[in-house]
């Protein structure tokens, strides 16, 4: 299924596709299919079954069941079961099964995978004990403020 407004930006609720979606120049709700690839196109949650690849564009949240591809784009928090490879963009999380490799002038707030790369001029937030010792930290702070209130 394609979306293509050849020069002018075309507007969709939603796009649910048992297979591949390609998104040109559009602004799109939702999107739902195999392998998704979304070129000078936004949307809002991306679920894909297969691969997505983002360029010059970007999504709300993201579930892939195969690798995702950013470049020059971002998205919502990221969960894949492949690798995750993200060149001049970011996103706020990524959770990934496979690895995940930031490339250059490229930015994640925290990353959960077995392996990762971070090359020059890429930036990590929080890595997972970061992460860990921040939620730590709010559950005891939550803690806390409910017993204060409490007593």
């Amino acid at each position: 299924m394609e979306a293509n407004g050849h020069g002018t930006v075309r507007v969709v609720r939603a796009i649910e596709a048992a297979g591949d979606v390609t998104l040109e120049r559009a602004l799109v709700g939702m999107v739902s299919g195999r392998d998704v690839h979304l070129t000078m196109a936004g949307a809002g949650p991306v679920i894909a079954s297969g691969q997505v690849a983002i360029n010059q564009g970007g999504c709300g949240p993201l579930m892939a069941g195969g690798d995702v591809s950013i470049r020059q784009g971002g998205s919502g928090p990221i969960i894949a079961k492949g690798d995750v490879s993200i060149e001049q963009g970011g996103c706020q999380s990524v959770i990934a099964a496979g690895g995940a490799t930031l490339g250059r002038q490229s930015f994640v707030g925290m990353v959960l995978s077995p392996r990762i790369e971070v090359q020059d001029g890429a930036k990590v937030l929080m890595t997972v004990p970061q992460a860990a010792a921040f939620g730590a930290a709010v559950g005891v702070v939550f803690a806390l403020l409910f017993r204060a209130r409490r007593g």
